[in-house]
């Protein structure tokens, strides 16, 4: 992980325009989007508004419409669309009560709305893949280490977090979740610690994705690990894909992750996949994910608005929590 000099894979322009050039400016970059060939990958929230918009044509209300609209746009010939994402957000859910024979059923119900959906772009995955990857999914976890992320989340809830926390014990939060990490053998510099010490910064998005409560038996640790793991597993697929079309001549030079949920889709801008590297093991295929982190996204009670620390006192903390992450400041 890279904090202090984060590198990303997107431009960014910040421009002051008269509103009728603002607008030209926008519909002709959407238009140089739409010629590029690009797969976007679903998450659950976008098969959702897709199921619920096909029951009658109508929208629920204006974020709903919103999501189809955007769903709408992509819908071009070039495009492809993939189920992937959802189908593993869930089988992650460990609150799911579905039988293996319902989970598979289900996976149709997307599979089906989806194809009737889109009338343009295709499906990426065919059924027969969507079956027979549904069925080894069930009942497995995606990550080994799942058990010990959904111990730390819960242990994260359990110290108060859904409270603001007074800025002189941020660092002794922080330090105290670091340590529960190392116990349970997570690396401080994954996202399943970051996200929650981003909440103990003031990190609104990231107070949303994690949904702590004051009693801890409503707190579920389950849906704050799904949301979490999209950031390596969404930007880790998507970086794969795309490293992996470019070398072999395939039709798609672009992929995107799309998401009718704005607190995900603002955390997920907070980290940029660098690089993935896999290696073939006797079990099947290890990955190892290089990530760089926005820091004053991600910790914005130590940023001005210049995006620089504030003062001196948040440089120190800032240089001490990096510290506490093993966050690499050599570059």
């Amino acid at each position: 992980m890279n904090s202090s000099a984060p590198q990303f894979n997107q431009i960014t322009m910040r421009v002051s325009l008269p509103q009728e050039q603002a607008v030209l400016l926008h519909a002709m970059m959407q238009q140089w989007v739409q010629r590029v060939p690009t797969i976007y990958f679903l998450d659950i929230c976008s098969i959702g508004h897709i199921k619920t918009y096909l029951q009658t044509r109508e929208f629920k209300d204006t974020r709903h419409e919103a999501s189809i609209q955007a769903l709408q746009n992509l819908d071009i010939e070039h495009n492809a669309v993939s189920y992937l994402p959802a189908l593993m957000e869930k089988a992650s859910d460990q609150r799911s009560k579905f039988s293996a024979e319902q989970f598979i059923a289900e996976a149709r119900r997307d599979w089906d709305a989806m194809s009737a959906f889109f009338k343009r772009a295709h499906l990426y995955e065919p059924w027969e893949f969507v079956e027979a990857y549904a069925t080894d999914l069930f009942g497995t976890h995606l990550e080994e280490s799942n058990p010990a992320y959904l111990t730390f989340l819960q242990f994260t809830n359990d110290q108060g977090l859904h409270n603001k926390t007074a800025e002189k014990n941020r660092l002794k939060v922080a330090q105290m979740l670091c340590t529960k990490a190392q116990e349970l053998g997570i690396s401080t510099s994954h996202p399943v610690v970051l996200v929650p010490i981003a909440c103990v910064y003031g990190c609104l998005d990231a107070q949303k994705v994690m949904k702590f409560s004051a009693k801890p038996e409503n707190f579920n640790p389950g849906n704050a690990l799904g949301d979490i793991q999209s950031i390596s597993r969404i930007g880790g697929m998507l970086t794969d894909f795309v490293q992996r079309a470019s070398a072999s001549g395939g039709p798609f030079r672009n992929g995107k992750f799309e998401t009718a949920d704005s607190p995900l889709h603002n955390m997920l801008r907070c980290f940029t996949v660098r690089s993935v590297n896999t290696t073939k093991m006797a079990e099947g295929v290890a990955h190892r994910i290089s990530i760089s982190v926005d820091a004053p996204r991600l910790y914005p009670d130590l940023f001005g608005a210049d995006r620089e620390p504030k003062d001196d006192k948040s440089r120190a903390e800032l240089t001490k929590l990096y510290e506490l992450l093993g966050a690499d400041l050599t570059e």
